[in-house]
């Protein structure tokens, strides 16, 4: 699980309608279709005695061993031989299962390019119209992605803030689509912006400009200019040279790294690049265009902004850059459905066969001192996947497929789980079932001091908010697949642990309905003492029985998984799958 800084909104939201409202609705089966789905289900309860604390014990110390150094992601010019390792471990155990692979050229290997872009800073260079601008002198590069030649208009948006309940728009009447914006936006605070909202060297929200901060929640009250920019399709960004930006002058941005396409926004790094003017150069774009420089740089302590404005100006900006790639993998595999129409339909199971470690201590000899294994997070996610898969080859085949997967680069920015969820099987999922650090729990009969749940209790978020009809198999399946209690105090959109600190938030993004399990965090989070031998292998086991009730009682379920409850705040820009 990502390791970011918790947000503090809080909200109410009202919940689905009530399980039993939902099965009141359901028509009555005749009789015989009845008894044999009672017979179908008695044989699936039956096959959870495949999840075997011997076989999950197995599968967790080989995959959070020594020798395995972290299962790190390769990066570019940074293989990772443990996570090779750990990935051969799942895939040969796939082969020996027989599960379809579902990765390239008939492997379970799925690949994916990550692209590394630095700036040559003797290289880049720009020009407003004719006239020159030089790096270091005239502007810098306060956030880039990839490289290449930007060249458009520039418009004025002031403050760049939309306050959509009082009818403020600074953009109103413009087409922004592939052009550069020139705001006033304050300077970060310090840190990294909203990884939901900013990325990586993002600004914090900015004032609103009239004098107050935004009130309210973003996409619903107000949004940013990163908001406006990454989903309007900006070109870029140029920052006003306010004395808090100038301050920052040798800040520069000079490497980018994400997937390539990068797509998503949960933890990706800021696509739009984000350029930071001198104030004489400042100068130059807005003389002629009857907006006073003076006045932009004296808006932001008035609180007052001169009018939005096509400057008629044209900007490019030459980011020459040196690349370097990386193919990292997701391990991938199929179980098809046993209906000849449903089976279309997918459910995916993931967990994250990554661990977060430096970088140093994924190759053999590295000189940290202390080893760092990530047993919980999440060799204990991807051993008790492989414990349902094999629940799911003993009992009888569900009706839809299961996408069976264990992504990587998850540490670094989910890049394996927004490969799939932007990618073409979106278009069949209907549900995301996702198992991240489910080993772990505080102690017996302690008071809840930590985040960490209970020996006997298990964190679900995602169906309660978001679809009656899942909700009332997960509660089928705390029924008939008795082995773990179930906390959904995280079933909360103000929740980081809802969204966007979730394996499932990119598929969340896509409109695709929900349910993870996590065991919440503990004092060996991410750090060398997350090690195998404090695994509680019974809660793995308790946890993976249940998650394949839930998983298999969806899968079965005539009624397609329906997203019939709220769209989060969080999340205002999703349209939901129907």
């Amino acid at each position: 699980m990502l390791n970011f800084r918790r947000l503090t909104r809080t909200a109410a939201f009202a919940t689905v309608a009530a399980v039993a409202a939902v099965a009141a609705l359901v028509a009555v089966a005749s009789p015989k279709s009845a008894a044999a789905q009672d017979a179908r289900l008695t044989a699936a309860k039956k096959a959870a005695e495949q999840i075997r604390a011997e076989d999950i014990r197995r599968d967790v110390d080989y995959l959070a061993s020594d020798a395995n150094m972290g299962r790190r992601t390769p990066h570019p010019g940074a293989p990772s031989p443990g996570y090779d390792s750990a990935a051969a471990y799942i895939a040969a155990r796939l082969k020996l299962l027989g599960v379809k692979p579902m990765g390239d050229n008939g492997t379970y290997f799925q690949h994916y390019t990550v692209t590394r872009s630095t700036l040559d800073t003797t290289k880049v260079a720009g020009a407003i119209g004719a006239e020159p601008l030089k790096w270091g002198d005239d502007f810098i590069v306060n956030n880039f992605l990839v490289g290449g030649v930007r060249e458009a208009n520039i418009i004025y948006v002031g403050d760049g803030t939309r306050l959509l309940k009082q009818g403020v728009d600074p953009y109103a009447g413009f087409d922004i689509n592939g052009k550069w914006l020139l705001v006033n936006t304050p300077a970060p605070r310090g840190g990294r912006g909203s990884a939901a909202a900013g990325g990586a060297a993002g600004p914090t929200p900015p004032t609103a400009g009239r004098g107050s901060v935004p009130s309210g929640v973003v996409g619903v009250d107000y949004t940013t200019i990163n908001e406006v920019a990454r989903h309007g399709g900006a070109l870029g960004i140029l920052l006003v040279p306010t004395p808090a930006w100038l301050a920052r002058w040798t800040r520069t941005a000079t490497v980018g790294q994400d997937l390539n396409p990068s797509v998503g926004i949960a933890y990706a790094q800021f696509q739009v690049p984000r350029v930071l003017l001198s104030v004489a150069a400042f100068r130059r774009v807005l003389a002629g265009t009857g907006v006073s420089a003076d006045e932009v740089l004296a808006a932001e302590s008035l609180g007052k902004y001169p009018a939005s404005k096509d400057l008629g100006k044209r900007l490019k900006i030459d980011f020459a850059a040196t690349v370097v790639e990386a193919r990292p993998y997701n391990v991938v595999g199929m179980l098809e459905g046993s209906d000849p129409q449903l089976k279309e339909e997918w459910i995916s199971l993931a967990a994250h066969l990554d661990g977060a470690v430096p970088a140093a201590g994924s190759v053999p000899g590295n000189s940290l001192p202390d080893q760092y294994n990530a047993a919980d997070d999440n060799a204990s996610g991807s051993a008790g996947n492989l414990a349902i898969v094999r629940a799911l080859l003993a009992g009888p085949r569900p009706k839809r497929s299961i996408l069976l997967i264990w992504d990587s680069g998850e540490e670094v920015g989910l890049w394996g789980t927004r490969t799939i969820a932007y990618g073409p099987w979106s278009e069949k999922l209907v549900l995301h079932v996702s198992n991240d650090m489910i080993g772990k729990s505080r102690p017996a009969n302690s008071p809840r001091v930590s985040e960490t749940s209970a020996p006997d209790t298990i964190y679900i978020t995602g169906p309660k908010l978001l679809s009656s009809n899942t909700e009332a198999n997960l509660q089928r399946a705390l029924k008939e697949f008795p082995f773990i209690n179930t906390d959904r105090v995280y079933e909360d959109v103000a929740s980081e642990f809802f969204y966007p600190r979730t394996d499932a938030g990119p598929y969340l993004e896509r409109g695709i309905l929900i349910m993870q399990f996590f065991n919440g965090l503990d004092q060996d989070y991410h750090r060398p003492t997350d090690e195998p031998q404090k695994l509680d292998i019974a809660k793995i086991v308790a946890v993976s029985k249940l998650s394949y009730g839930a998983l298999w009682l969806a899968a079965d379920d005539v009624n397609r998984p329906k997203w019939d409850g709220i769209v989060p705040s969080t999340l205002w820009w999703v349209t939901p799958k129907k």
